[in-house]
């Protein structure tokens, strides 16, 4: 125990870098090592480590300002996209409405050349029609006088003369025809 406080006193007794015990040639020497690694890290090392962080840092930055713009393009040309898109839905709407429009005046147009042509076909029919009245009534007549002729010279037992018959027939048709 003795030995103990001698070494206490003794350490009490020792000042500055002695209580550390510290060699100070030996502190020197690395301090010296410790200068020159410095010097030498900051004239060689350090220079390229700092050209290479600052390359990597604006290829950072300008990736970073490439992916901005890309993003600022990319919402642009959405944003033309939806304008486009819509414009192309106007004008389709307004197509198909001009297609309406169209297919009803086709509708019309030939509705009413189906009744223009069916009223056509209706006056050639009626004429038609007229004209075999027409031709029946003069064939009719033609009959009749032939039956009244026949039917006088029965009455009468003979045959009259052809000026006779000519006055007889028209005599009957006139009768018939009031």
């Amino acid at each position: 125990m003795l030995a103990t406080f001698v070494k206490l006193a003794e350490a009490e007794s020792s000042s500055g870098l002695e209580a550390f015990n510290l060699n100070l040639k030996s502190f020197g020497f690395q301090l010296i090592t410790f200068i020159i690694v410095l010097l030498i890290i900051k004239r060689w090392v350090l220079p390229p480590l700092t050209k290479t962080l600052e390359e990597r840092r604006q290829t950072l930055e300008k990736s970073l300002v490439q992916a901005k713009q890309t993003e600022e393009t990319l919402a642009r040309a959405e944003e033309q996209a939806g304008t486009i898109l819509h414009k192309t839905r106007e004008q389709a709407d307004v197509t198909i409405a001009e297609a309406k429009n169209q297919a009803r005046e086709v509708l019309s147009k030939a509705e009413v050349n189906a009744q223009t042509q069916a009223q056509r076909i209706l006056k050639e029919a009626e004429v038609q029609l007229a004209q075999e009245r027409a031709k029946l009534r003069d064939e009719l007549k033609v009959e009749l006088a032939g039956l009244v002729t026949e039917a006088t010279e029965k009455v009468l037992k003979s045959k009259l003369s052809a000026a006779a018959d000519r006055q007889l027939i028209e005599r009957s048709i006139k009768e018939l025809a009031r």
